[in-house]
């Protein structure tokens, strides 16, 4: 489990504060002064006329960090996590030898002014450096809840750039840029990777992880923060399947990942250098339209409603039929199925229902539709038994390509509320906010408007920075 999340239930962490509250900070790197600094070291020479500053991460090369307290290795003499060009004023600029400044000792204004220059993910290395830096992003958090810049744990939206976004750089395919959507406040941040590049696109993610692919090959698993690849056996990947990131590979037990494909399940995970095929039942030629991992198994619903699972302990086997659930979809134009673990502990069926889309050709997943409202139900599957749902408290649910996550919300934040349901992805890429508590009244869904083309080949899809 990634620390800086709280655990609810398998496979569902939230944000471990609410959001817009000053999160608490992982300690700070060791001192700037230092050679371990995530900063590295920076000559005096460096830092004159204070008009520029950039801060970027790379891959940290003695592996994962613990994120509960960052504790560096003593011996770091390859760390380059983050390099800073920076120029600040006329320094006595006599010792050639002299190691980093102390950036504990910078002004607080000169820090605030530093982390208003930085980049989207530069932001979140920031209180990393030392005592100070990290006092001026707490401060900054305090005063600017929603608009403070990324936050880590807080649902932001990852979409394709726009045409119109005033790129410099005119082939945006080669070199891949990409928007990060604050729902919060609003604000979009350009950003760019060099594992997206020459036509990679995100599948599926979890946290602040990706699953990307190039033409449904080549399957990695991305970090965008730290720049971080791991790639995965090799697969081929249809365009109407799904991909669910159940584990990441900073949880305990490494990456788990299910492809959801229409009449196959098949998985992976760390440590295994091949994709395994789940079976079917023998009397059966199933339909699948989502699975997620439960209590140790791998469990899917069906076309028909069926809720089937396949116990990893035991070898994924033969699968048991947990559940013949019977949500009525008589008047439905178009439905779909999506699970998600509930926040009892329990498995979530979210079913969302409207009209079937007919903007443009006709797309290649059974979710484009245009979206009327959705139902949920939980079951026990202990006690083999379904109830519908339609309060959530003040959490938010999100759902899409990325594994469903839950976020608490004290207070409503721009798109942000309580008991709202989010998914993103559906009907040539809409993305939509359900409030449960307005079931079957008018104006229950809304469009979030976000910056990217809305007929990309690449999909929206919800996305949690983290520290890195």
């Amino acid at each position: 489990m990634d620390p800086k999340y709280a655990q609810l239930h398998d496979g569902v962490e939230e944000a471990s504060t609410e959001l817009g509250v000053p999160v608490s900070l992982p300690a700070p790197l060791p001192s700037a002064s230092t050679p371990t600094s995530v900063l590295g070291q920076i000559n005096k020479e460096e830092i004159t006329e204070c008009t520029h500053v950039v801060v970027v991460s790379t891959e940290h090369p003695h592996g994962d960090w613990d994120q509960t307290g960052i504790d560096l290795p003593v011996a770091q003499e390859e760390n380059n996590n983050a390099i800073i060009e920076a120029k600040h004023g006329d320094l006595d600029n006599t010792d050639a030898d002299s190691t980093s400044p102390d950036f504990d000792d910078l002004p607080h204004d000169a820090c605030r002014l530093i982390l208003d220059l930085l980049r989207a993910f530069d932001t979140l290395s920031f209180p990393l450096v030392c005592s100070r830096w990290a006092d001026v992003y707490t401060e900054k958090r305090r005063l600017q809840p929603a608009g403070s810049g990324l936050q880590p744990g807080a649902p932001t939206l990852l979409t394709s750039a726009s045409a119109d976004c005033g790129s410099e750089i005119s082939d945006d395919y080669l070199r891949r840029l990409f928007f990060i959507n604050n729902i919060l406040s609003g604000e979009v941040f350009p950003f760019e990777v060099e594992g997206m590049k020459y036509g990679r696109i995100w599948i599926g993610g979890k946290g602040e992880w990706l699953v990307t692919t190039s033409h449904g090959k080549c399957i990695q698993l991305l970090n965008p923060a730290t720049g971080r690849c791991i790639a995965l056996p090799d697969y081929f990947i249809q365009p109407f399947d799904h991909v669910q990131l159940c584990r990441t590979p900073t949880e305990d037990e490494g990456y788990f990942i299910i492809v959801v494909s229409f009449s196959k399940l098949s998985y992976t995970m760390a440590g295994c250098d091949h994709w395994i095929k789940l079976g079917n039942p023998d009397s059966y030629w199933l339909t699948f339209f989502d699975a997620i991992l439960h209590r140790g198994k791998i469990v899917a619903i069906c076309r028909n409603r069926d809720l089937w699972s396949w116990d990893l302990h035991q070898g994924g086997g033969s699968p048991t039929l947990l559940l013949s659930s019977s949500i009525n979809t008589e008047g439905w134009e178009q439905f779909c199925y999506m699970l998600a673990p509930s926040l009892k502990g329990n498995i979530l069926i979210v079913t969302p229902y409207g009209e079937r889309s007919r903007r443009g050709p006709i797309h290649r997943t059974h979710r484009n539709f245009f979206v009327n409202g959705s139902v949920l139900h939980e079951v026990d599957t202990d006690a083999q038994t379904m109830e519908e749902v339609r309060n959530i408290g003040d959490r938010a649910l999100f759902l899409g390509p990325n594994y469903p996550f839950y976020s608490r919300v004290s207070l409503p934040m721009g798109d942000l509320k309580k008991n709202y349901l989010y998914i993103a992805a559906l009907s040539d890429n809409d993305v939509v906010a359900i409030d449960l508590s307005m079931e079957d009244v008018p104006g229950n869904v809304t469009l979030i408007d976000y910056a990217g083309p809305p007929n990309s080949d690449q999909v929206p899809m919800w996305f949690r920075p983290a520290f890195p």
